[in-house]
């Protein structure tokens, strides 16, 4: 039923998808049914090959965007029926930590986090821990992901971690966090604190899905 919309989203065709949203919400066809049944099976596909290496870090960043888009299309169509698009309840603070301005990465999770229909909040690049803190206090989010590609600022992960557990509130224990990036490591994340880790985009979102899983 989905085909159309599927191969747009595959082929990273932003134009078409939002096309054939459109066409799709005028004939009544319920939004869920088109996240559930045609946008995250997308996503999924286009992982399974950027794993296998067939696909590579732009097809999936086009690919991302395309179902990006096709989510802000059904809110706004929804929002013009008088029904707001509902979020998910998980919501993720994502940054590049101080002192690091890479931002390919952190970008390619945020689209996939939102592609799969999670409410995200991304903070930038060069992101200090104090702002972390202020985020999760301000969005209570349920994950917080810690991006960096450098060896110099590896370190600021710790401090980040440390400022956030040194918080009391009931918002940053129930806040599980996640760092990642091109140098850092499964035992570099747990030696810092970390509750979780992954080595590329898809697999964060990964992790992410099993502890919704494992939370229920």
């Amino acid at each position: 039923m989905f085909e159309e919309i599927k191969e747009s989203i595959y082929n990273g065709n932003v134009p078409r998808t939002q096309e054939l949203i459109k066409e799709y919400t005028l004939r009544r066809v319920p939004t869920k049914k088109i996240i559930e049944e045609a946008i995250i099976p997308s996503i999924e596909e286009v992982g399974k090959k950027f794993q296998t290496e067939d696909f590579f870090i732009t097809d999936v960043l086009l690919s991302a965007r395309a179902a990006n888009a096709a989510l802000r299309a059904i809110e706004k169509q929804d929002r013009m029926d008088g029904k707001p698009i509902t979020k998910g309840r998980t919501r993720v603070v994502i940054g590049t930590v101080y002192g690091d301005i890479h931002n390919i990465g952190k970008t390619m999770l945020s689209l996939l986090l939102e592609a799969n229909n999670y409410e995200v909040i991304d903070l930038g690049v060069d992101v200090t821990g104090e702002k972390f803190v202020k985020s999760i206090a301000k969005y209570k989010p349920n994950f917080v992901m810690l991006s960096a590609l450098l060896m110099t600022t590896m370190k600021e992960m710790r401090c980040v971690i440390d400022l956030i557990r040194e918080q009391n509130s009931g918002d940053f224990s129930q806040t599980k966090i996640m760092v990642g990036g091109g140098p850092v490591t499964a035992e570099f994340a747990k030696e810092i604190g970390a509750d979780g880790y992954a080595d590329d985009a898809y697999g964060a979102l990964e992790w992410v899905k099993e502890n919704i899983e494992s939370n229920k």
